[in-house]
């Protein structure tokens, strides 16, 4: 069993997030092939199109809505809602509504 105690932890803004978007580990990938993460994303923060070779990912939405573009289909999502992003399957975020944005999101190592 591993707990992790991080409530002081202030998260990060990853390389090509911008607009204030900030990511905090819940569960660090050290000695796991997954992790989980909070990110928190103001009205304009967001990710830059891209896509992982190697890892899915899965956003769940807690609070607000955030808009995701695949270059083929663009939606958002509301809290409860969720979408599953296979290795390879291209992804943009952005939060276009006022309030900010939280969600999980859980990435698997394949």
């Amino acid at each position: 069993m591993n707990i992790w105690k991080n409530s002081a932890a202030t998260g990060i803004t990853p390389p090509n997030h911008f607009g204030g978007l900030n990511v905090l580990d819940i569960v660090p990938f050290k000695g796991n092939n997954f992790c989980i993460q909070l990110s928190k994303a103001p009205k304009g923060g967001g990710g830059d199109l891209h896509h992982h070779d190697d890892w899915a990912q899965a956003f769940y939405m807690v609070k607000g809505e955030m808009t995701f573009d695949t270059g083929k289909e663009r939606f958002t999502l509301k809290p409860g809602e969720s979408v599953l992003f296979e290795p390879g399957d291209p992804h943009y975020t952005v939060n276009e509504a006022d309030e900010q944005a939280e969600y999980l999101v859980i990435t698997i190592q394949q």
